[in-house]
Protein backbone atom coordinates (compact mmCIF):
# COMPACT_ATOMS: atom_id res chain seq x y z
CA UNK A 1 0.00 0.00 0.00
CA UNK A 2 1.44 3.45 -0.86
CA UNK A 3 -0.27 4.72 2.04
CA UNK A 4 -0.61 3.98 5.92
CA UNK A 5 -3.57 4.52 7.90
CA UNK A 6 -1.77 7.35 9.94
CA UNK A 7 -1.36 9.17 6.79
CA UNK A 8 -4.98 8.69 5.95
CA UNK A 9 -6.17 10.10 9.34
CA UNK A 10 -3.52 12.48 9.56
CA UNK A 11 -5.04 14.34 6.39
CA UNK A 12 -8.52 13.60 7.44
CA UNK A 13 -7.78 15.13 10.81
CA UNK A 14 -6.83 18.29 8.91
CA UNK A 15 -9.71 18.09 6.84
CA UNK A 16 -12.08 17.94 9.82
CA UNK A 17 -10.19 21.17 11.45
CA UNK A 18 -10.72 23.20 8.30
CA UNK A 19 -14.47 22.08 7.87
CA UNK A 20 -14.87 23.27 11.73
CA UNK A 21 -13.42 26.61 10.43
CA UNK A 22 -15.01 26.96 7.53
CA UNK A 23 -17.56 25.97 4.80
CA UNK A 24 -15.30 24.41 2.13
CA UNK A 25 -16.96 24.58 -1.31
CA UNK A 26 -17.86 21.32 -2.87
CA UNK A 27 -15.43 20.07 -5.81
CA UNK A 28 -16.62 20.87 -9.49
CA UNK A 29 -18.64 17.60 -10.48
CA UNK A 30 -18.22 18.89 -14.49
CA UNK A 31 -13.71 19.24 -13.50
CA UNK A 32 -14.09 15.66 -11.72
CA UNK A 33 -15.94 14.25 -15.04
CA UNK A 34 -13.29 15.38 -17.05
CA UNK A 35 -10.84 14.34 -15.01
CA UNK A 36 -11.89 11.08 -14.59
CA UNK A 37 -12.83 10.55 -17.90
CA UNK A 38 -9.00 11.42 -19.64
CA UNK A 39 -6.76 10.25 -16.74
CA UNK A 40 -5.65 6.91 -15.54
CA UNK A 41 -5.65 6.47 -12.12
CA UNK A 42 -3.40 4.86 -10.11
CA UNK A 43 -5.01 3.66 -6.80
CA UNK A 44 -3.43 4.63 -3.45
CA UNK A 45 -5.39 2.12 -0.40
CA UNK A 46 -6.10 -1.23 -2.46
CA UNK A 47 -5.19 -3.64 -5.32
CA UNK A 48 -7.22 -2.23 -7.91
CA UNK A 49 -6.45 -4.97 -10.19
CA UNK A 50 -8.12 -7.69 -7.39
CA UNK A 51 -11.78 -5.30 -6.92
CA UNK A 52 -11.86 -5.09 -10.73
CA UNK A 53 -11.21 -8.72 -11.27
CA UNK A 54 -13.91 -9.73 -8.29
CA UNK A 55 -16.63 -7.24 -9.69
CA UNK A 56 -15.72 -8.78 -13.34
CA UNK A 57 -16.18 -12.38 -11.81
CA UNK A 58 -18.97 -11.82 -9.52
CA UNK A 59 -21.23 -10.09 -12.59
CA UNK A 60 -20.19 -12.87 -15.22
CA UNK A 61 -22.95 -14.86 -16.70
CA UNK A 62 -21.53 -17.78 -14.57
CA UNK A 63 -23.51 -16.65 -11.46
CA UNK A 64 -26.63 -16.43 -13.19
CA UNK A 65 -27.54 -12.71 -11.99
CA UNK A 66 -27.41 -14.01 -8.38
CA UNK A 67 -31.30 -14.69 -7.76
CA UNK A 68 -31.84 -15.41 -3.81
CA UNK A 69 -32.49 -19.36 -3.66
CA UNK A 70 -31.48 -19.79 -6.98
CA UNK A 71 -27.95 -22.06 -8.15
CA UNK A 72 -25.83 -19.02 -9.02
CA UNK A 73 -26.65 -16.99 -5.43
CA UNK A 74 -24.87 -20.35 -4.33
CA UNK A 75 -22.71 -19.99 -6.50
CA UNK A 76 -21.84 -16.36 -5.77
CA UNK A 77 -21.73 -17.11 -2.17
CA UNK A 78 -19.36 -20.09 -2.35
CA UNK A 79 -17.08 -17.56 -4.44
CA UNK A 80 -17.34 -15.16 -1.97
CA UNK A 81 -16.61 -17.85 1.00
CA UNK A 82 -13.66 -18.19 -0.81
CA UNK A 83 -12.42 -14.56 -0.76
CA UNK A 84 -12.77 -14.57 3.21
CA UNK A 85 -10.85 -17.71 3.30
CA UNK A 86 -8.07 -16.56 1.30
CA UNK A 87 -7.91 -13.38 3.13
CA UNK A 88 -7.69 -15.23 6.21
CA UNK A 89 -10.42 -13.05 8.08
CA UNK A 90 -12.27 -14.62 10.60
CA UNK A 91 -15.97 -15.77 11.00
CA UNK A 92 -18.26 -13.54 13.37
CA UNK A 93 -20.20 -16.42 14.22
CA UNK A 94 -18.46 -19.89 15.53
CA UNK A 95 -19.69 -22.02 13.10
CA UNK A 96 -18.63 -20.39 9.76
CA UNK A 97 -19.15 -17.40 7.86
CA UNK A 98 -23.03 -18.08 6.71
CA UNK A 99 -26.05 -16.73 8.51
CA UNK A 100 -29.61 -18.77 7.43
CA UNK A 101 -32.35 -17.21 7.60
CA UNK A 102 -36.09 -17.35 5.65
CA UNK A 103 -37.41 -14.91 4.02
CA UNK A 104 -40.91 -14.01 1.80
CA UNK A 105 -40.17 -12.63 -1.88
CA UNK A 106 -41.94 -9.89 -2.42
CA UNK A 107 -41.17 -10.56 -6.48
CA UNK A 108 -43.29 -13.65 -8.54
CA UNK A 109 -45.19 -14.89 -5.88
CA UNK A 110 -42.40 -17.12 -4.27
CA UNK A 111 -42.13 -17.48 -1.11
CA UNK A 112 -40.26 -18.46 2.26
CA UNK A 113 -37.15 -18.02 0.12
CA UNK A 114 -33.89 -18.63 2.21
CA UNK A 115 -31.39 -16.79 1.93
CA UNK A 116 -27.81 -16.52 3.78
CA UNK A 117 -26.08 -13.41 5.29
CA UNK A 118 -22.13 -13.92 4.97
CA UNK A 119 -20.38 -12.42 7.99
CA UNK A 120 -16.82 -11.60 8.88
CA UNK A 121 -14.72 -9.99 12.01
CA UNK A 122 -12.08 -7.87 12.56
CA UNK A 123 -10.80 -6.63 16.01
CA UNK A 124 -13.22 -8.44 17.99
CA UNK A 125 -12.29 -6.41 21.43
CA UNK A 126 -14.58 -6.93 24.47
CA UNK A 127 -16.63 -3.73 24.82
CA UNK A 128 -15.37 -2.22 21.72
CA UNK A 129 -18.17 -0.56 19.49
CA UNK A 130 -19.33 -1.88 16.21
CA UNK A 131 -19.46 -0.83 13.18
CA UNK A 132 -21.23 -3.01 10.70
CA UNK A 133 -19.51 -2.80 6.56
CA UNK A 134 -22.14 -3.54 4.41
CA UNK A 135 -23.08 -4.50 0.77
CA UNK A 136 -25.79 -6.76 -0.85
CA UNK A 137 -24.42 -9.72 -3.41
CA UNK A 138 -27.69 -10.98 -4.45
CA UNK A 139 -29.23 -9.76 -7.71
CA UNK A 140 -32.42 -10.40 -9.74
CA UNK A 141 -31.51 -13.64 -11.85
CA UNK A 142 -32.79 -14.11 -15.12
CA UNK A 143 -35.88 -13.28 -17.77
CA UNK A 144 -36.59 -13.86 -21.24
CA UNK A 145 -34.30 -10.94 -22.49
CA UNK A 146 -31.27 -12.51 -20.82
CA UNK A 147 -29.05 -12.43 -17.29
CA UNK A 148 -29.28 -9.58 -15.30
CA UNK A 149 -25.58 -9.48 -14.29
CA UNK A 150 -25.70 -6.80 -11.49
CA UNK A 151 -22.05 -5.46 -12.12
CA UNK A 152 -23.18 -1.71 -10.49
CA UNK A 153 -25.79 -3.33 -8.55
CA UNK A 154 -24.19 -4.63 -6.25
CA UNK A 155 -21.23 -6.50 -7.57
CA UNK A 156 -19.25 -3.32 -7.10
CA UNK A 157 -20.24 -2.97 -3.15
CA UNK A 158 -19.05 -6.40 -3.10
CA UNK A 159 -15.49 -5.54 -4.45
CA UNK A 160 -15.27 -2.80 -2.69
CA UNK A 161 -16.43 -4.35 0.70
CA UNK A 162 -13.51 -7.28 0.37
CA UNK A 163 -11.33 -4.92 -0.93
CA UNK A 164 -11.78 -2.83 2.69
CA UNK A 165 -11.42 -6.15 4.23
CA UNK A 166 -7.58 -6.10 2.86
CA UNK A 167 -6.97 -2.97 3.64
CA UNK A 168 -8.72 -2.92 7.47
CA UNK A 169 -6.21 -6.28 7.82
CA UNK A 170 -3.03 -4.28 7.29
CA UNK A 171 -4.07 -1.32 9.17
CA UNK A 172 -6.01 -2.29 12.93
CA UNK A 173 -9.55 -0.33 13.47
CA UNK A 174 -9.75 1.75 16.46
CA UNK A 175 -13.47 -0.25 16.29
CA UNK A 176 -14.62 -3.62 16.08
CA UNK A 177 -15.49 -3.94 12.34
CA UNK A 178 -18.08 -6.48 11.07
CA UNK A 179 -18.29 -7.20 7.27
CA UNK A 180 -21.99 -8.09 5.84
CA UNK A 181 -22.45 -9.67 2.41
CA UNK A 182 -26.25 -9.39 2.94
CA UNK A 183 -28.58 -11.56 0.83
CA UNK A 184 -32.49 -10.79 -0.76
CA UNK A 185 -31.84 -7.18 -0.54
CA UNK A 186 -33.50 -7.69 -4.20
CA UNK A 187 -36.79 -9.38 -1.91
CA UNK A 188 -37.14 -6.72 0.46
CA UNK A 189 -34.65 -5.85 1.86
CA UNK A 190 -34.84 -8.74 3.77
CA UNK A 191 -31.21 -10.14 4.85
CA UNK A 192 -30.20 -7.12 6.65
CA UNK A 193 -33.82 -6.84 7.91
CA UNK A 194 -32.90 -10.64 9.45
CA UNK A 195 -30.04 -9.32 10.66
CA UNK A 196 -31.12 -6.38 12.56
CA UNK A 197 -33.56 -7.80 14.09
CA UNK A 198 -31.93 -11.14 15.89
CA UNK A 199 -28.11 -9.51 15.91
CA UNK A 200 -25.70 -11.95 17.00
CA UNK A 201 -24.60 -12.58 20.01
CA UNK A 202 -21.28 -11.29 19.84
CA UNK A 203 -22.48 -8.20 18.98
CA UNK A 204 -25.21 -7.50 21.72
CA UNK A 205 -25.46 -3.91 22.32
CA UNK A 206 -22.20 -2.93 20.76
CA UNK A 207 -23.60 -1.68 17.41
CA UNK A 208 -22.89 1.77 16.47
CA UNK A 209 -22.82 2.11 12.73
CA UNK A 210 -23.58 1.29 9.45
CA UNK A 211 -21.71 2.00 6.74
CA UNK A 212 -23.30 0.51 3.85
CA UNK A 213 -21.84 -0.04 -0.21
CA UNK A 214 -24.38 -0.63 -2.95
CA UNK A 215 -24.30 0.36 -6.63
CA UNK A 216 -20.62 2.27 -6.05
CA UNK A 217 -18.96 2.03 -10.12
CA UNK A 218 -20.75 4.01 -11.79
CA UNK A 219 -20.11 7.24 -10.94
CA UNK A 220 -20.27 8.34 -14.63
CA UNK A 221 -20.82 12.23 -13.43
CA UNK A 222 -17.54 11.77 -11.27
CA UNK A 223 -20.23 12.16 -8.05
CA UNK A 224 -20.75 9.04 -5.59
CA UNK A 225 -23.43 9.95 -2.43
CA UNK A 226 -22.74 10.24 1.07
CA UNK A 227 -26.59 9.12 2.33
CA UNK A 228 -27.65 9.93 5.91
CA UNK A 229 -26.43 13.59 7.17
CA UNK A 230 -30.26 14.44 7.06
CA UNK A 231 -31.02 11.97 9.65
CA UNK A 232 -27.45 12.80 11.59
CA UNK A 233 -26.36 15.89 10.89
CA UNK A 234 -23.67 15.80 13.23
CA UNK A 235 -21.97 13.55 10.53
CA UNK A 236 -21.84 16.41 8.16
CA UNK A 237 -18.27 17.90 9.17
CA UNK A 238 -17.23 14.26 9.15
CA UNK A 239 -18.44 13.64 5.46
CA UNK A 240 -16.99 17.16 4.18
CA UNK A 241 -13.82 16.84 5.65
CA UNK A 242 -13.75 13.32 3.46
CA UNK A 243 -15.14 15.32 0.68
CA UNK A 244 -11.75 17.04 0.66
CA UNK A 245 -9.91 14.51 0.19
CA UNK A 246 -11.55 12.06 -1.86
CA UNK A 247 -11.22 11.30 -5.51
CA UNK A 248 -14.55 11.35 -6.41
CA UNK A 249 -16.50 14.29 -5.55
CA UNK A 250 -18.86 12.98 -2.54
CA UNK A 251 -21.77 14.76 -2.05
CA UNK A 252 -24.46 14.91 0.83
CA UNK A 253 -28.26 14.17 0.00
CA UNK A 254 -31.05 11.75 -1.37
CA UNK A 255 -31.60 11.26 1.83
CA UNK A 256 -34.50 14.39 2.89
CA UNK A 257 -38.40 13.86 1.89
CA UNK A 258 -37.38 17.44 -0.57
CA UNK A 259 -35.95 14.25 -2.83
CA UNK A 260 -39.14 12.73 -3.30
CA UNK A 261 -39.15 9.36 -4.70
CA UNK A 262 -34.94 10.13 -5.21
CA UNK A 263 -34.75 9.69 -1.24
CA UNK A 264 -32.79 6.53 -1.01
CA UNK A 265 -33.32 5.98 2.85
CA UNK A 266 -35.00 3.16 2.92
CA UNK A 267 -34.13 1.81 -0.10
CA UNK A 268 -31.31 -0.18 0.50
CA UNK A 269 -29.55 -2.72 3.38
CA UNK A 270 -28.82 0.72 5.44
CA UNK A 271 -32.39 0.82 6.22
CA UNK A 272 -33.40 -1.56 9.00
CA UNK A 273 -30.06 0.00 10.79
CA UNK A 274 -31.90 3.17 10.17
CA UNK A 275 -35.13 2.16 12.13
CA UNK A 276 -33.55 0.90 14.24
CA UNK A 277 -31.84 3.84 15.59
CA UNK A 278 -28.16 3.16 14.42
CA UNK A 279 -26.41 5.85 12.65
CA UNK A 280 -25.90 5.21 8.62
CA UNK A 281 -23.84 6.45 6.04
CA UNK A 282 -24.85 4.75 2.32
CA UNK A 283 -22.44 5.26 -0.50
CA UNK A 284 -24.18 4.84 -3.67
CA UNK A 285 -23.74 6.38 -7.41
CA UNK A 286 -27.36 7.57 -8.71
CA UNK A 287 -29.14 5.95 -11.16
CA UNK A 288 -27.93 5.09 -14.56
CA UNK A 289 -30.03 3.83 -17.99
CA UNK A 290 -28.55 0.18 -16.98
CA UNK A 291 -29.94 -0.01 -13.57
CA UNK A 292 -31.79 -3.33 -13.39
CA UNK A 293 -31.44 -3.78 -16.70
CA UNK A 294 -29.66 -7.29 -18.19
CA UNK A 295 -27.53 -4.23 -19.94
CA UNK A 296 -25.83 -3.85 -15.89
CA UNK A 297 -22.50 -5.37 -16.92
CA UNK A 298 -18.91 -5.14 -16.28
CA UNK A 299 -18.00 -3.86 -19.79
CA UNK A 300 -19.99 -0.42 -18.79
CA UNK A 301 -17.34 0.07 -15.84
CA UNK A 302 -14.65 2.43 -16.18
CA UNK A 303 -11.38 0.45 -14.13
CA UNK A 304 -10.42 4.17 -13.02
CA UNK A 305 -13.87 5.96 -12.13
CA UNK A 306 -14.22 1.98 -9.87
CA UNK A 307 -10.43 2.10 -8.55
CA UNK A 308 -11.44 6.09 -7.36
CA UNK A 309 -14.37 4.78 -5.76
CA UNK A 310 -13.19 2.13 -4.09
CA UNK A 311 -10.64 4.59 -2.65
CA UNK A 312 -13.43 7.10 -2.03
CA UNK A 313 -15.22 4.32 0.09
CA UNK A 314 -11.81 3.47 2.37
CA UNK A 315 -11.41 7.07 3.56
CA UNK A 316 -15.18 7.34 5.11
CA UNK A 317 -14.15 4.15 6.67
CA UNK A 318 -11.57 5.13 8.13
CA UNK A 319 -13.12 8.19 9.32
CA UNK A 320 -16.42 6.58 10.51
CA UNK A 321 -14.29 3.88 12.50
CA UNK A 322 -12.20 7.34 14.33
CA UNK A 323 -15.07 9.05 14.62
CA UNK A 324 -17.39 6.03 16.17
CA UNK A 325 -14.15 5.35 18.71
CA UNK A 326 -13.91 8.82 19.70
CA UNK A 327 -17.62 9.45 20.49
CA UNK A 328 -16.95 6.09 22.37
CA UNK A 329 -13.89 7.30 25.22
Amino acid sequence: MEFSALMIRSFLAAGLLAAACSSPSAPDPAATETATATHAYTARYHDSARALSALETLSSDDFEGRLTGEPGNLKAREWIIDQLQARGVDPLLDGGFEAPFETASLSEGREGVSGTNLLAIINDEPGAPVIVMSAHYDHVGMGEDGIYNGADDNASGVAALLEAISWFQQNAPETTLVFAFFDAEEMGIAGSAAFVHDLPEQIGDRLAFNLNLDMVSRADKGEIFAVGTYHYPELVPLIDAVAAETPLTLSKGHDSPEWGNQDWSTLSDHAPFLRAGVPIIYLGVEDHADYHKVTDTFDKVDPNTFARSVDTVLLVAEAIDEHVASDAE
